[in-house]
């Protein structure tokens, strides 16, 4: 049966429509989204880890609940009601109050704050949504933030705070800034080079000329990942029934008949990198895509001679999301991470960057920003050109 939600106006008055989940709302439309920090009574903080398969924020540490309220749920039914469905605890909200309220796009967020006996506690875990949770003491949490295994909550460094004082701290960009900006690293495919498209374009041709019928979803999944990563995900939903050799064959045929014609390049692709070689920072590119096709389109392009170092997919063992990829480029280089900004245009690549624990820099291509990339981004621009001319003043 689809579930569906109340719709609220932007005075979060409730407008008497309702609207199934996962649809699509207009700008004046909001829903209601509640969340649960759960403390003990030694004042540790309850963290659950989110599901390797999750289309968003997959295998990184939550705060311990939240979920959508449905349609006839106020604030505090549907607090009581995820906690009961997603940890199996019955717990009593009648003469609380949410402590903090943000109103984010097209949802009113509500944070609530609980504190229970964690002696003997048994919780009832949902499998699809949760793999792990755990009890964590601050220093166990800042460790988790420092090493970037956490959502990016606004208010992240001042959760122990909003435990032991009881009031809502001010909102807190995660970041800050750089203290030094020493390298950077950049995606190549829909970054430096304007060859997403074309691979939208060939995946779709395959797709035809076989009958694959799911490849608008498929495209979307698998951007960002290596071979690997994109063949596990065709077998994981596709099945062995699928003959995905046969598809990748033709895809990749195609897209070599057209980049054989030109390479496009992204406009300010190479103003920036000359910029930043200029400045004396170190470059490199950290790409799914594999070597040899690295080296030869980037040649061809006339951008290879650019940067220190070329890391690729058939290099690592884990591709993007995971840091591997950005990690090993910051080693290449013989910097740290935190000294590091990472271009990237996909949601995988922002991922990536984010868990290395560099500066991940957003530059939209195909992929529409969404709630993820614009959370675990240090900055966005609209090109390479509009990038190169806002940090200009850090190098002056």
């Amino acid at each position: 049966m689809p579930e569906y939600q109340d719709i609220y106006d932007i005075h979060r008055n409730l407008t008497g429509r309702k609207i199934q989940r996962g649809l699509p709302r207009k700008a004046d439309e909001f829903i209601l989204v509640v969340h649960l920090l759960l403390f003990d009574q030694q004042g540790r903080f309850l963290v659950q880890k989110r599901v390797k398969h999750k289309a968003s924020w997959p295998d990184m540490w939550d705060i311990s609940l939240g979920g959508i309220a449905q349609a006839g749920d106020d604030s505090r039914s549907a607090v009581t009601r995820e906690a009961q469905e997603e940890l199996g605890l019955h717990l009593d909200f009648t003469e609380e109050e949410p402590i903090f309220s943000f109103r984010n796009r097209n949802i009113f967020d509500d944070y609530w704050i609980a504190q229970i006996h964690s002696e003997n506690l048994e919780l009832k875990l949902q499998p699809e949504e949760v793999q792990a949770v755990r009890w964590v003491t601050k220093n166990e949490w800042l460790a988790l933030l420092q090493t970037h295994q956490v959502i990016p909550y606004s208010f992240q460094w001042i959760l122990f705070d909003l435990y032991e004082r009881q009031f809502p701290g001010t909102r807190l960009f995660p970041f800050g800034d750089p203290e030094e900006i020493r390298g950077v690293v950049f995606d190549m495919d829909g970054l430096l080079l304007d060859t997403e498209r074309i691979c939208d374009r060939t995946w779709t041709q395959a797709a035809e000329q076989i009958g694959f019928t799911d490849v608008e979803f498929a495209k979307r999944a698998c951007i960002g990942l290596n071979e690997a990563d994109t063949r596990a995900f065709f077998e994981n939903r596709y099945g062995s029934a699928f003959d995905y050799d046969q598809f990748r064959s033709l895809a990749r045929k195609l897209t070599k008949e057209e980049l054989e014609k030109q390479i496009p390049v992204k406009e300010g692709a190479e103003e920036i990198l000359k910029f930043f070689k200029e400045k004396g920072l170190l470059l490199a590119v950290a790409s799914s895509t594999r070597e040899i096709t690295v080296r030869a389109q980037l040649e061809k392009a006339g951008l290879l001679r650019y940067f220190d170092a070329v890391i690729t997919g058939d290099m690592v063992t884990h591709g993007k999301p995971d840091p591997e990829i950005f990690i090993k480029a910051c080693d290449v280089l013989h910097l740290p991470p935190e000294t590091c900004l990472a271009f990237e245009d996909s949601l995988n690549g922002i991922r990536s960057a984010f868990r290395a624990k560099m500066y991940p820099v957003h530059v939209p291509d195909i992929q529409p920003e969404g709630q993820e990339t614009i959370a675990m981004s240090w900055k966005k621009y609209d090109s390479l050109t509009e990038a190169r001319k806002a940090l200009e003043n850090r190098f002056r």
